[in-house]
């Protein structure tokens, strides 16, 4: 009895309805990336002598060019070429790489109905394993197939194959959950329905031993979420725990909807983790396994290796140590910007899981918006809605507006409802205003790598003081370019981070922390520490930066040129990143630089004094020696009468945010006659909406012009006082 069929046309059609729009033209080897994943995942016994970096960056370059390819991406004509190319030499590597794996199984169909010689039987020791045929079906293209069959679903013993399509095909057919003992089972390779070629094989698995694994926290002893990866060393598998929590219905199938999480960090700890809300039993195939167990930045990463024996119970009990507790000297932990859904207390349960694994200790969950829709539900915004559980927090918040190639994405938190008007969505500070008149904090997404164009409606707002954030620091990238311009130009910008789950890797991976002092931990006390700008972001390092006492996000008043006492230091974990470089930053350059003096160096310091001078902002940078980044918000060192602001750059930063104004500009001039930001011909509504809302987009615009027209003349003012 046939227990599954699997058509390669089923499989092209399942792919391009989910997808965002369909491919440009077919493919020179139809199939090429869901074979590779498919060879990265099930090398063992199928293809040993391919080398796992070349199948990576075929990976790599099939992904790309799939993207580029789009009729909807942004790419250019070059681009695109440039993405045929790189596509059709990945393909032929592809075909090289099937072509040298010594198993290869050739099937070849007659037209008629066939039992293959039956294969060698297979041993396995575990509960996968994985098959690779080449089946040739006259003459036609190539073409590649990865069927997956489960065998606790698929409760039969006989597997179909679909090959109508004349040419060859390379077939690597997976196996998942082999039952233990001997089991004789079957495929066939099919035409129009119609087994045509049956091989038989069989296999027979070893008895499986047990695993009894807990996760302690290191500051109570009990048992506690935990973020964990646990690898059979026999074909390198990653094993999913079995009470690992499954986010993906919470993810609305955007991004990455899975519970396997892969961390976005710099060095050895960027590798996907379960998260798993308590202590788990399974039973697991007999070998060596080795296991990493995470709880969030503050504590150092457990290693461990461990050997599963057939019918005995392994028992493991993990506390990872804190290297370092923040709380302790008054910052919180937090994760600006975390898309889940939460529409009941099962799904709030899971995100309180996620973030107690992570050690964040509040996480803004974010509806998101556009001009068209919504995602990521939530049931309800405010205090009562708010999430609180051993000293963590879950709050709901928003991201929207948010457009993609006009004017970037906002982020807002402890609002009291959602703030979403399509009939304004490009007048960015409606939103800002309501979002402040309900006691919340509104800000820019992506800032550090200016995504989405987000420069331009920072140009309008952050003059007119409408902003209280940005995030500087995500997907392990640091970037602060536009954060500094407007630093120059003497704008208080508060430093945020955000991991941008499901897009991001797993939430905290860049997070913001917050100083609350010795109070007792509150939300309302974090969320008016991240107004006041008492904040630094990181990946990995600690920061401490103080001036003349004042602490990240303070206004530190001179009324003469008095030395101020700078002190700051930087220090890691040697299992996580110990730092490298410890920079004061003044006005966007470094002023002083430290470097560890030895191998094993756990910190950096640097205590000196700087003239107050005219005033300036200054803060504090830090990075890893795997690469790892922290950076604080600025001190505010404000001279009476005076910015703080980079006085000799002004009028090239003014140039800057005028260009973004044109930009802005011409984007409505291009709507208005029925194009997009291209200048391509579109009827979209988001074009149509553009050109409607133009006029008054267009009048913010005059009046940041106006402000920007006012620093050109406060400029010319300080001019005498600056002599």
């Amino acid at each position: 009895m046939t227990v599954k069929m699997f058509s390669l046309g089923a499989a092209i059609l399942m792919l391009s309805v989910g997808a965002l729009s369909t491919a440009e033209e077919s493919e020179p080897l139809p199939g090429a990336l869901d074979m590779v994943e498919a060879l990265l995942q099930r090398q063992t016994g199928v293809c040993e002598n391919a080398d796992r970096q070349t199948l990576n960056d075929l990976k790599h370059d099939l992904r790309g060019a799939k993207y580029l390819l789009r009729k909807n991406s942004p790419a250019d004509a070059q681009q695109k070429n440039e993405a045929r190319e790189t596509r059709e030499t990945a393909s032929k590597k592809l075909l090289d790489t099937l072509q040298a794996c010594p198993s290869v199984q050739v099937v070849r169909m007659t037209g008629k109905p066939v039992t293959a010689p039956p294969l060698a039987p297979r041993d396995l020791p575990g509960d996968a394993t994985a098959f690779l045929f080449r089946v040739e079906n006259g003459d036609g293209p190539v073409r590649c197939l990865a069927p997956a069959f489960d065998l606790s679903v698929d409760a039969e013993t006989t597997f179909e194959v679909d090959v109508t399509e004349s040419g060859t095909a390379w077939v690597l057919v997976t196996l998942d959950r082999v039952p233990q003992g001997r089991s004789s089972l079957e495929f066939e390779f099919a035409v129009d329905g119609d087994a045509m070629t049956t091989v038989p094989f069989e296999t027979v698995t070893m008895a499986h031993g047990m695993l009894d694994l807990r996760v302690l926290s290191d500051d109570s002893g009990a048992p506690t979420p935990a973020m964990v990866r646990l690898v059979w060393k026999t074909d390198g598998s990653e094993v999913r725990p079995a009470n690992a929590v499954d986010f993906g219905l919470l993810f609305n199938k955007q991004g990455s909807a899975s519970g396997l999480r892969r961390m976005q960090v710099p060095g050895a700890l960027g590798a996907n983790y379960w998260c798993i809300p308590g202590p788990f039993q399974m039973a697991l195939p007999p070998g060596e396994y080795e296991v990493t167990v995470l709880r969030g930045v503050e504590h150092v990463p457990v290693h461990d290796g461990l050997t599963i024996q057939s019918e005995a119970t392994t028992a493991r009990t993990y506390r990872p140590r804190r290297w370092v507790d923040m709380r302790t000297m008054g910052w919180y932990s937090g994760d600006d910007h975390v898309h889940t859904q939460i529409l009941s207390d099962r799904d709030a349960g899971m995100v309180m899981s996620w973030i107690q694994a992570e050690d964040v200790r509040l996480a803004n969950v974010v509806k998101m918006g556009d001009i068209y829709r919504t995602w990521f539900e939530q049931r309800g915004f405010g205090k009562e809605y708010r999430v609180e559980d051993k000293g963590y927090i879950v709050s709901p918040g928003q991201e929207c507006p948010r457009t993609h190639e006009e004017l970037g994405h906002t982020l807002s938190m402890n609002i009291k409802r959602m703030v979403r008007d399509t009939e304004q969505y490009y007048l960015y500070d409606t939103v800002f205003d309501e979002v402040h008149r309900q006691g919340g904090l509104s800000g820019y997404a992506h800032v550090n790598t200016d995504l989405f164009q987000v420069h331009r409606d920072m140009s309008i707002n952050i003059p007119k003081g409408k902003i209280d954030f940005v995030e500087l620091l995500q997907f392990a990238k640091l970037g602060t370019g536009v954060y500094y311009d407007f630093l120059n130009l003497g704008f208080k910008v508060t430093a945020s981070s955000g991991s941008d789950v499901p897009w991001g890797g797993t939430v905290g991976e860049g997070r913001v922390y917050a100083y609350v002092g010795m109070k007792p931990f509150t939300a309302d006390r974090w969320f008016e520490a991240v107004r006041r700008g008492n904040t630094f972001v990181t990946n990995g390092l600690m920061l401490d930066f103080t001036v003349q006492g004042a602490r990240p996000g303070d206004e530190l008043d001179v009324r003469d040129d008095r030395p101020l006492r700078v002190k700051a230091r930087a220090w890691g974990d040697a299992a996580r990143d110990l730092p490298a470089k410890l920079n004061i930053i003044v006005q966007g350059s470094p002023i002083r630089t430290v470097v560890p003096e030895r191998a094993d160096q756990p910190g950096l310091e640097a205590d000196f004094s700087i003239p107050a001078g005219n005033g300036f902002w200054i803060a504090a940078e830090a990075e890893g020696r795997e690469g790892t980044r922290a950076h604080t918000t600025p001190v505010y060192v404000v001279r009476k009468g005076l910015r703080f602001w980079k006085y000799d750059s002004v009028s090239e930063l003014i140039g800057k945010r005028e260009a973004s104004l044109a930009e802005i500009e011409h984007l409505v001039t291009e709507a208005q006659a029925g194009r997009d930001s291209t200048g391509k011909a579109d009827a979209d509504r988001s074009v149509s909406e553009l050109a409607r809302q133009g006029p008054a987009l267009l009048q913010r615009v005059e009046e940041a012009k106006r402000i920007y027209a006012e620093l050109r003349a406060t400029a010319e003012r300080e001019a005498a006082l600056r002599k």
